[in-house]
């Protein structure tokens, strides 16, 4: 066995059904194993549902993932990148053998650990302690190896005071933090990260990352996904671009990176109605965009230190039945984010509605992002966090240089992209 190669994919494909983008059942995995070659066309019809044409199969049924072939030696930490919708989550499932593939083989050599879903198998009922053992558990763990990681996992999270209080009186961050300590913990050949990283405070992400740096360094074998470039370039040597469910672009991450970002460049210039690297249930969309100055014209650009105003325009297309939520992450240049809106905030929601569209506005007493231009991710949940909405790059936001301070200088964008009022004493 040649031990240099720890993963290998095949001519990897899976298809999916329309409404069923990223979850099947295991009747449905063993129906399509079954049903392999012969050309089973199902029943039943449905519209495309924004998928693109090229990855329609027939009416009903397109490829998530098509031709896929890589190969990932051993000790190498690869980043996976991509936008909604291209086929990241898939791959990862397939790999970590959750879904099989439609067509194609993975060979994976050594043991395979997967941090998909932070938290899976948490019991609220179940103890700290109680739930550190059946999840290390169901991540593959032997109760000798969680006696002996314990205390670390314990102390890594940062619940030592509360390891015997019921999960249920945890708050949504102490949980978190103690599931990703169990999952960072584990001792595999293999780990597959899965967008994990975003969790808990500051403070905490950069203990991850900086665990996620030990794993790295020690030889292991590590493929990453995030939607955070700065993360992916710091930890990963080299990257995939996954596009519409085909790697279109792999080499050094740097690279790998600039590509995307040339992707998502071209990718937002396309008018919302076009976009098709979207996630969520369709009910309801982002549907245009419209800024507006300290007078409430309408423009094109906003001045750093002005008062303004973006009025975001929805589609109802299907009606939903419970309060919604609008998110808005914006992101520098580079895309890194730099900055969460949220209406669940102000504990404000978006009612439902008879009529067939609606807006929101977002208002700036006096915006604070210096020159520059802003990536805007717009993201539409209901009350159980079911998922509307979700367009990556929604819009730009070009902030014009103004002297924000008032005292004839104008602040430089290369020191800082936020500013704020403040003064000293002495």
């Amino acid at each position: 066995m040649d031990e240099s190669l720890s993963i290998q994919a095949s001519n990897l494909s899976k298809k999916y059904r329309l409404g069923t983008i990223g979850m099947t059942t295991l009747r449905e995995d063993i129906s399509r194993w079954w049903n392999r070659g012969k050309n089973e066309i199902p029943n039943g019809g449905s519209d495309q549902a924004g998928i693109e044409h090229s990855r329609m199969i027939n009416d009903h049924e397109f490829w998530a993932l098509h031709d896929l072939n890589f190969e990932i030696p051993q000790g190498e930490v690869v980043g996976l990148i991509g936008a909604n919708g291209s086929g990241k989550s898939t791959l990862l499932k397939i790999l970590s053998k959750i879904t099989e593939p439609s067509e194609g083989s993975v060979r994976v050599r050594g043991k395979v650990a997967s941090l998909l879903e932070v938290g899976t198998g948490f019991h609220p009922e179940l103890t700290g302690r109680e739930n550190v053992y059946v999840n290390g558990a169901i991540l593959g763990m032997t109760r000798r190896e969680v006696d002996k990681k314990f205390d670390e996992i314990v102390n890594f999270a940062g619940v030592a005071d509360f390891v015997d209080t019921p999960i249920k009186r945890y708050s949504s961050g102490m949980t978190v933090r103690l599931g990703f300590a169990v999952a960072a913990h584990l001792d595999p050949d293999i780990l597959i990260v899965d967008e994990v990283l975003a969790v808990g405070d500051l403070r905490f992400q950069n203990r991850c990352i900086n665990q996620m740096k030990k794993i790295a360094q020690s030889g292991k074998t590590v493929l990453f996904v995030s939607h955070q470039m700065a993360t992916v370039e710091n930890l990963c040597k080299s990257a995939f671009l996954l596009n519409k469910g085909e790697i279109i672009y792999s080499g050094k991450t740097s690279d790998v990176i600039n590509k995307y970002r040339e992707e998502m460049e071209e990718n937002t210039n396309l008018s919302l109605s076009k976009r098709i690297n979207r996630e969520g249930n369709g009910k309801c969309k982002l549907a245009g965009i419209e800024f507006r100055n300290e007078e409430n014209n309408i423009v094109d650009f906003l001045v750093c230190g002005k008062a303004a105003s973006i009025k975001l325009s929805f589609e109802v297309c299907e009606e939903f039945t419970s309060p919604i939520s609008l998110s808005l992450g914006i992101s520098s240049s580079a895309h890194i984010r730099i900055a969460h809106l949220c209406m669940k905030t102000f504990g404000e929601w978006i009612l439902p509605t008879s009529k067939d569209s609606f807006e929101v506005s977002l208002h700036f007493p006096k915006l604070e992002l210096n020159q520059g231009k802003y990536y805007v991710t717009s993201f539409l949940d209901d009350e159980s966090g079911q998922i509307l909405d979700w367009v990556t790059d929604a819009f730009v936001i070009n902030v014009l240089q103004a002297d924000f301070y008032g005292t004839g200088m104008v602040p430089s964008s290369s020191q800082s992209m936020f500013l704020m009022e403040h003064s000293f004493s002495f």
